[in-house]
C-alpha cells in the first residue's frame, strides 16, 4: 500500500495505525498539497455488499458533520476491491496512549477533554447521528491540545457483525453500554455511557470492567458494580465522581439525557467540588410489573386496546370451565361488593398524590427564600457562576447555553433569562447564554480561481474579505490574477474575521536578449544580466569562425532582440578555437649490418592508437623500415628500435613537426 496513489489523487506515504476493522495510512492530497489519513477497510468486508453498503452510508452521515472537535471527513472512496474513507490528519497521539503514558490525568485536564467530547457528541446527536464506539482509541489529541473525536458512522456499521468478529470488538467491549452488551436499541445515552468509562480511565487509570473473554466483560456491565473511582483515586473531588456514577448508571433514563446536560456538570464539577455523593437508584431489567390483587377477582388482565369486562361480562377461565358459586345472584353481590371499594381507593389514592404534589410545590418552592438576581452579562461565565452563587442560587439549577457572537469574547456570558434585580426563588432555574465567540466555518478551497471569484466565494461563506491580503508570484504557466495558494488552506476551520493571505499569480515582465556573438564571455555575461536574465551553464566547443575564447551564440539559440521573460536562464556557447585533427606521419628507420653479419630486428610503435610491434624479423644486410604513427594535438607518439633483444633507440615524433 506504501507508495500507491489512491483515486489518483491520495498519495500512501506511511502506515500509522490499524485495528480489527481497517488500516489507517497518513497520506498527501497531491491536489491541495496537504497531509490527510486515509483508512482503508480490510479485505474481508469488502465483499459484504451489506456492510459495504452501509459502510459508505453512514461515512457520507458522518462527512455531513461540520465541528471543531470532530474529525473531518473528506472523501469516501474505491479502489479496486479496497474500500477507503479520507479523512483530517491530526498531528498527535490517541487519548489511549495518553493514558497509558501518564494516567490518572490530572482532574482540570481530564474535565478539559471530557468538555471537549461532549461539544464533539452533542452535535452529532443533533444531527441524528450516534456514534456507538467511543473509547480512548477513537479520540485524538493534537499538538495544540485540541480533541478531536473519529470513528463517527464506522461503529454503527461495524455493529450488524457479531461480537466475536475477527476479535475486533475486544477492545471496544469495554467500553459498551449495558444496552449494547445486551443487544438492545442505542441512542445517544449509549454514548453518555461509553464518555463516563473513557472518564473513569481517565481519573484512575484503570477500567471499571475487564475479563478474559469480551462476553464476560459484556455481563460485567449488565451486572456487575464497578470499583467506585475515589476508591482508587481518593484525590478525586466528590462531584466529578458523581459526573462518572450518574454516566454509568444501568439504567439509561437516571444518566445523563444529553451531552449538553453532561458538559454543564462538568462546568461546575470545579467549582463546587463538595456536593452530596450521587447515589443511583436500584435497576431491575428483570423486574415485573405487580397489579393490585383485586383486580384478578374481577376479571383477566385486558389486553391493549381493549376495554375491562363490565359487570355483565365475565372472562371465562382457559379450561374454558365455569367456576362454581353459590348462584347467579351471589356472583353479582360480590362483584357489587368490590366495585366501590376500587372506586374509594382509587379516590384516596388520588387525594394522596395530590397532598404530596401540594407538599413538594410548598416546601420546594414556595417555602424557598427570595433572592435578587445579579447582573451577569458581560461576565466571564466563571464569574457569573459565583456571583449566583454568592446571591444564594444553587448551582445545579444554573444551565449554560452556547451561542456564537460576534461582539461578546468568548466565555462571556450575552443573556440572561432572569434579568438583573428580579428577585425570585432560591431554587429557581436560571439560564446564562454565554458566546463561543466569532461563528466558525471552514475555510473553503479557491486555489486556481480567478481573484475576483474566490473573493466571491469567500464573501458567500460568511467572511469579511476586507481581512484578505495578496501576495504576487510570477507563474509563466497559469493565468495572471489567479490564485496560486491560500493560507488557511481549505479545510481549516476559521471565523469571519480570520486573516487570509491569497498567492495570485502576476504579470511576467519581458525583455529583449541582446546581440552576445563575438564577445569575450565576461562582457556576454555582463550584457545579459543588465537585460534582467540569469546566467546558465557555458558551454565551450570548437569553431573556425570564432576565435578561442569568444562568445559563439547563446543556448538555446535565440535571434537577438528576441522577447523572453525577465529571470529566464540563458546559458553561453564559447568557442574553443579551431579543432586540430590528429596527424599520421612516416618515418624511416635504417638498420645496418656488415658483411657476414645478420642482425634480429624489432620495432615497436606507441602513438594514438595504441602501442604494437610493427617488425620483428632477422636481416642479413643494411635494411630501411617505413613506419607510420598517428600523432594527437599536444600529444608525442615514440618509434623504438631492439637489435638481438636489446634497446638500440627511442625516436619521438610530436605532432608539430612534419
Amino acid at each position: 500500500m506504501i507508495g500507491r496513489k489512491l483515486g489518483d489523487r491520495y498519495e500512501v506515504i506511511e502506515r500509522i495505525g490499524g485495528g480489527g476493522m481497517a488500516v489507517v495510512y497518513r497520506a498527501l492530497d497531491t491536489l491541495l498539497n496537504r497531509n490527510v489519513s486515509i483508512k482503508v477497510l480490510h479485505a474481508q468486508f469488502s465483499n459484504d455488499e451489506d456492510f459495504v453498503r452501509r459502510f459508505r452510508r453512514e461515512a457520507q452521515a458522518a462527512a455531513s458533520l461540520s465541528h471543531p472537535n470532530v474529525v473531518n471527513i473528506y472523501d469516501v472512496g474505491r479502489g479496486g476491491d479496497e474500500y477507503y474513507i479520507v479523512m483530517e490528519f491530526v498531528d498527535g497521539l490517541t487519548l489511549k496512549e495518553v493514558i497509558q503514558d501518564r494516567a490518572p490525568l490530572p482532574v482540570q485536564e481530564a474535565i478539559d477533554i471530557s468538555k471537549q467530547i461532549c461539544s464533539a457528541l452533542g452535535h452529532a446527536h443533533e444531527n441524528n447521528i450516534v456514534h456507538r464506539d467511543i473509547k480512548p482509541h477513537n479520540i485524538l489529541i493534537g499538538k495544540d491540545g485540541r480533541v478531536k473525536v473519529t470513528d463517527f458512522g464506522i461503529a454503527r456499521a461495524i455493529t450488524s457483525n457479531t461480537i466475536t468478529q475477527d476479535g475486533s470488538v475486544l477492545g471496544s467491549v469495554h467500553y459498551f453500554s449495558p444496552e449494547q452488551a445486551r443487544g438492545g436499541i442505542t441512542d445517544v445515552k449509549s454514548d453518555i455511557y461509553s464518555l463516563g468509562v473513557v472518564l473513569y480511565e481517565m481519573m484512575t487509570g484503570e477500567l471499571p470492567f475487564s475479563g478474559e473473554t469480551p462476553i464476560s466483560v459484556a455481563l460485567k456491565h449488565l451486572q456487575d458494580h464497578f470499583v467506585e473511582p475515589r476508591q482508587i483515586n481518593p484525590s478525586l473531588p466528590q462531584s466529578v465522581e458523581n459526573i462518572i456514577l450518574k454516566s454509568l448508571a444501568k439504567d439509561p433514563s437516571v444518566r445523563y439525557q444529553s451531552a449538553r446536560e453532561m458538559s454543564r456538570d462538568l462546568e461546575k464539577a470545579l467549582l463546587y467540588p463538595n456536593v452530596a455523593k450521587f447515589v443511583a437508584p436500584l435497576f431491575d431489567e428483570q423486574s415485573t410489573i405487580q397489579l393490585p390483587a383485586v383486580g384478578l377477582r374481577t376479571a383477566k388482565t385486558a389486553s391493549p386496546g381493549h376495554t375491562s369486562p363490565t359487570e355483565d361480562s365475565v372472562s371465562a377461565p382457559e379450561d374454558g370451565k365455569l367456576p362454581v358459586t353459590d348462584g347467579n345472584e351471589g356472583g353479582k353481590k360480590k362483584k357489587n361488593f368490590w366495585r366501590p371499594v376500587i372506586w374509594l381507593f382509587a379516590v384516596f389514592l388520588l387525594l394522596g398524590v395530590g397532598a404530596v404534589t401540594a407538599y413538594t410545590l410548598v416546601t420546594n418552592y414556595m417555602g424557598e427564600k427570595d433572592v435578587t438576581m445579579p447582573e451577569v452579562v458581560g461576565k466571564s461565565y466563571d464569574e457569573a457562576v459565583k456571583a449566583l452563587l454568592n446571591a444564594g442560587l444553587d448551582i445545579n439549577n444554573i444551565n449554560k447555553e452556547e451561542e456564537s457572537s460576534d461582539e461578546h469574547p468568548a466565555g462571556t456570558v450575552i443573556s440572561q433569562d432572569q434579568y438583573g434585580g428580579k428577585t425570585i426563588k432560591a431554587n429557581r432555574e436560571v439560564t446564562l447564554t454565554v458566546s463561543k465567540g466569532p461563528e466558525r466555518m471552514q475555510m473553503p478551497a479557491i486555489t486556481d480561481l480567478s481573484k475576483d471569484k474566490a473573493l466571491e466565494k469567500l464573501k458567500q461563506a460568511g467572511i469579511n474579505t476586507s481581512n484578505v491580503t495578496f501576495e504576487e508570484r510570477e507563474e509563466k504557466e497559469t493565468a495572471v490574477g489567479t490564485v496560486l495558494s491560500q493560507n488557511p488552506a481549505s479545510g481549516v476551520t476559521i471565523d469571519k474575521e480570520t486573516k487570509i493571505v491569497l498567492t495570485v499569480a502576476k504579470a511576467i515582465e519581458k525583455a529583449k536578449v541582446p546581440q552576445v556573438s563575438g564577445l569575450k564571455l565576461d562582457e556576454a555575461k555582463a550584457k545579459l544580466t543588465a537585460a534582467g536574465f540569469k546566467i546558465g551553464e557555458v558551454i565551450s566547443q570548437h569553431s573556425n569562425d570564432v576565435g578561442a575564447g569568444k562568445v559563439i551564440g547563446t543556448s538555446p539559440s535565440y535571434t537577438p532582440g528576441t522577447e523572453l521573460a525577465k529571470g529566464e536562464t540563458i546559458s553561453l556557447v564559447v568557442s574553443q578555437g579551431v579543432k586540430e585533427e590528429p596527424k599520421k606521419k612516416t618515418y624511416d628507420v635504417q638498420v645496418p649490418v656488415e658483411e657476414d653479419q645478420k642482425k634480429k630486428v624489432k620495432i615497436v610503435r606507441s602513438d594514438a592508437q595504441g602501442s604494437a610491434v610493427v617488425v620483428d624479423e632477422t636481416i642479413e644486410a643494411t635494411k630501411s623500415f617505413h613506419v607510420e604513427v598517428i600523432v594527437k594535438p599536444g600529444e608525442i607518439a615514440s618509434i623504438k628500435v631492439y637489435i638481438d633483444g636489446k634497446e638500440e633507440k627511442t625516436i619521438p615524433i610530436p605532432y608539430g613537426e612534419q
